[in-house]
């Protein structure tokens, strides 16, 4: 089973993301947090091997946690979730590690299909 973590401070996004993955029938355990000390705290705790990361969270922000994870968990992968895409924070999370970019307003529905796919690649 994978474990999953979500970092969002959105309860709704949380929600929403923990939804379409349960219906997706995908082998995972998913953990949560709403800023970046709890995520701080789930790493630890849950070793997971995909994070799907906000960039807008209280304290420090979504940037500063892939800094973190890329430094002390580099196999994690990681999806960027925002509602504000810009090119330079796309290019700064690709220049950092981070495995995609999603855009919330245009883009969630493909959060499923991209994990599916990481997972169909780490089981061969």
């Amino acid at each position: 089973m994978m474990q999953i973590l979500i970092v969002d401070d959105s309860e709704l996004v949380v929600e929403r993301l923990s939804d379409m993955l349960k219906e997706s029938s995908m082998p995972v355990h998913i953990a949560t947090a709403n800023s970046y000390a709890a995520a701080q705290k789930k790493m630890k705790q849950y070793h997971p091997e995909l994070v799907l990361l906000d960039i807008q969270l209280p304290g420090k922000n979504g940037i500063e946690l892939l800094s973190l994870i890329k430094a002390e968990y580099p196999h994690v992968f990681t999806i960027m979730l925002t509602n504000r895409v810009s090119r330079y924070y796309k290019i700064l999370c690709k220049s950092m590690g981070a495995n995609h970019f999603i855009d919330k307003s245009s883009e969630f529905e493909k959060i499923p299909s991209l994990i599916q796919t990481y997972i169909a690649a780490t089981q061969h």
